[in-house]
């Protein structure tokens, strides 16, 4: 029996090996025409993810880091501000008067805003209360008064 099971492998194995050679060969040239099909795509297609990397987002990233720099610079004058404050070298009057010169600016910023916007909105009542009062009564559309006559008359009596 194993005589018989190994021959029936073996006729087995000689009636596929050509079927398996021929996929086999036909895989390779299926490989290779879709290589030669997607390769300049591929190419194509990578250089123009390069070109939109370096027109969209280098000019982005370079922006980003140029905003960074103001945020920086404050973050690193308030560090040496803090040490010179630690190290003693600035008093607490100093910190302190400081502050109010700065709430000092922050409130006279606000009182001019305010003023500003007290004038803009004053102006606009004016300029509406002028518009309208002209609307009221305007000259163009009065009808002149009808002519009188003068009875010459009547005019020499009165005077004398």
């Amino acid at each position: 029996m194993s005589h018989n099971g190994k021959s029936g492998v073996r006729h087995a194995a000689d009636m596929v090996t050509p079927y398996a050679t021929s996929a086999k060969d036909n895989a390779v040239q299926y490989a290779h025409q879709a290589g030669a099909y997607l390769g300049p795509r591929a190419r194509r297609a990578a250089t123009k993810a390069k070109l939109g990397y370096d027109t969209q987002l280098v000019p982005r990233m370079e922006r980003a880091v140029a905003a960074a720099g103001p945020a920086r610079n404050q973050a690193a004058a308030r560090s040496q501000a803090a040490m010179a404050a630690l190290r003693g070298d600035i008093s607490a009057g100093e910190i302190r008067g400081a502050m109010q010169r700065k709430a000092r600016r922050q409130r006279a910023g606000r009182m001019v805003r305010r003023l500003g916007m007290l004038g803009l909105a004053a102006g606009g009542a004016y300029a509406a209360w002028r518009w309208w009062s002209g609307q009221g009564d305007p000259d163009w559309t009065m009808e002149p008064s009808p002519a009188t006559e003068v009875n010459p008359e009547a005019g020499e009596g009165s005077n004398g």
